[in-house]
């Protein structure tokens, strides 16, 4: 599967030319091969583009990011229901009971809490790593008693300071988050058609008007990765600029090591994914689950 994902900043017409995404900047054409390519970021509101072209992308199973004039992500385009056996997939989804579920949900609530705690420790914030400690080993099947909202406001708290909001778009980190965030999932939604999970079957997300129950759910335990990442490309600046987008556009690049392998984020994610989709089928008894502290950089580290 290919993992590269495409950021278009300048104004172009962007085509369908021999199975090739052919971007026409009016300066010479740049051609970029559609197997090679996992997402595509469209930031520039002049771009334009052909429905063959959109059409081909969702036959390939490529996702489209399409960014507003603060250069946020607003919107994704995907494949819906991609898969020869989609039907038998989504059977092992509806056929779970409530309690494997909530099962589950305790195990992914557990390690994001656990990530957002060694984010902490990573980044010598330790006032409070005890205490999410301590929530992460309170949690309870399906988190009746919110642990994860908890945890979330002391971590963020801390993180930044005592007056942060995640919703306060005035903050640095949050622009950050946002972008980062914005590309996993859509690599998330990806995965899920390509293993033929129905995002709409949440594990504890259960809102009718979200397409991405399962993604959002899935994805709990990776936020720590962006969180940190993000943190330390927007550590002492003062505006979110297109060098930081370039940066947080490469994230699935970065560096891990998962099940005792060194991969790419990437590799990663779509491992997890895979074990999520195996234990659901009863082909597997566990999934591990993403890991702050096996995080080992950007692509060129060494």
């Amino acid at each position: 599967m290919a993992y590269r994902v495409v950021l278009i900043e300048s104004e172009c017409s962007l085509h369908l030319k021999l199975n090739n995404l052919l971007i026409d900047k009016g300066e010479g054409d740049i051609w970029i091969p559609l197997e090679d390519i996992s997402m595509i970021v469209l930031d520039n509101l002049k771009i334009q583009f052909t429905v063959r072209l959109m059409s081909t992308l969702a036959e390939h199973n490529i996702g489209v990011i399409m960014c507003n004039i603060d250069h946020l992500p607003i919107g994704f385009y995907s494949s819906y229901d991609n898969h020869s056996r989609i039907s038998k997939c989504i059977g092992f989804q509806i056929n779970k009971s409530e309690e494997f579920y909530d099962a589950f949900w305790k195990e992914i609530v557990f390690q994001k809490i656990n990530n957002q705690k060694q984010v902490l420790e990573t980044l010598g914030k330790n006032n409070v790593t005890e205490k999410l400690e301590e929530l992460a080993n309170d949690i309870i099947d399906g988190d009746k008693t919110n642990r994860e909202a908890h945890a979330a406001k002391v971590y963020f708290n801390n993180l930044m300071n005592a007056t942060y909001s995640r919703g306060n778009e005035d903050i640095l980190l949050n622009s950050g988050l946002d972008y980062g965030y914005t590309i996993i999932r859509a690599f998330i939604a990806r995965l899920c058609v390509g293993y033929g999970l129905n995002s709409q079957l949440g594990i504890h997300h259960k809102n009718e008007y979200n397409r991405f129950n399962l993604v959002d759910d899935l994805m709990e335990p990776i936020r720590p990765f962006v969180d940190l990442i993000a943190y330390r490309i927007l550590e002492g600046e003062e505006y979110f600029k297109v060098e930081h987008r370039r940066k947080l556009v490469n994230i699935l690049n970065h560096k891990v090591k998962y099940a005792d392998k060194k991969m790419y984020i990437a590799n990663m994610i779509e491992e997890y994914v895979s074990q999520y989709a195996a234990f659901l089928a009863e082909k597997r008894e566990t999934v591990v689950f993403p890991i702050i502290n096996d995080y080992l950089g950007e692509e060129d580290d060494n």
